[in-house]
């Protein structure tokens, strides 16, 4: 169980803080105590009411610090996702958010990334799916470094980059 203040990944949704228990919004007869959770990136308005109880939900601690840095240090290794036919696309980029894990966060960024390359070769662009799904991805694995690294979310992507070129030259 979380604690209140607790700083928490809900789903593919992002970062939130658990900032109260409550009782059911909506059924008076339920007994179960519910998390309240609110957007640490994105609207305020944006809160989430969740049954503590809830095995269904994928809720999980923001990494600490030094788990982030490792984390960051090991994006080269982490692989893309791996499309065997092209209309299985979007339910890969599905399956890998439902995840809601850092390691398939990045694996769609990279996926997407690879992808906006080859595509460029052909002068073409990415599809709204590919767009989409990099965007949700970006936002949640961005949240959650940027909360665990204590750094604006606006500076993650370049934070990265930062480290990941030290990390190369030794």
């Amino acid at each position: 169980m979380f604690s209140i203040g607790d700083k928490i990944i809900y789903g593919s949704d992002g970062v939130f803080t658990v900032s109260e228990y409550a009782s059911s919004p909506i059924d008076k007869n339920d007994t179960r105590q519910f998390y309240v959770l609110r957007p640490i990136h994105g609207p305020v308005g944006n809160i989430i009411m969740t049954p503590v109880d809830n095995e269904k939900a994928k809720i999980r601690p923001v990494m600490s610090r030094e788990e982030a840095l490792a984390f960051i240090d090991a994006m080269p290794s982490v692989e893309i996702l791996t499309v065997n036919r092209e209309k299985d696309r979007r339910d890969t980029y599905r399956k890998a958010l439902e995840v809601a894990s850092a390691e398939a966060m990045i694996s769609i960024i990279k996926t997407v990334i690879r992808r906006r390359e080859e595509l460029a070769k052909v002068k073409k662009r990415p599809s709204e799916s590919d767009n989409d799904y990099e965007k949700k991805a970006k936002h949640c694995l961005y949240g959650e470094l940027s909360v665990a690294l204590d750094i604006p979310i606006a500076d993650v992507e370049r934070f990265i980059e930062c480290r990941l070129e030290s990390v190369a030259a030794g």
